[in-house]
C-alpha cells in the first residue's frame, strides 16, 4: 500500500519546530487566562517594534 502524502505537511521534527510550538501554547494559555494584560503586552511590543522600523528608516533616508 502507497503512503500518501499530504502537500504543505512535513512532519519532521527538530527543536526550532518544538520550540515554536511550546512559545505559540504558552502564548495561548497568556491570552485565554489574562487578555487583558496580553492585549497591553502585544500592543507595547508592536509599538517598540514600530518605533525600532521608525528609526532605522529615518537614518537611511537621512544619506
Amino acid at each position: 500500500m502507497a503512503k500518501t502524502s499530504i502537500p504543505g505537511l512535513k512532519l519532521g521534527g527538530g527543536k526550532t519546530k518544538w520550540l515554536v510550538g511550546v512559545l505559540l501554547v504558552l502564548v495561548l494559555v497568556l491570552i485565554v487566562k489574562s487578555p487583558i494584560e496580553a492585549a497591553g503586552f502585544g500592543k507595547s511590543v508592536f509599538g517598540a517594534i514600530d518605533t525600532a522600523t521608525t528609526s532605522v528608516v529615518t537614518f537611511f533616508n537621512s544619506f
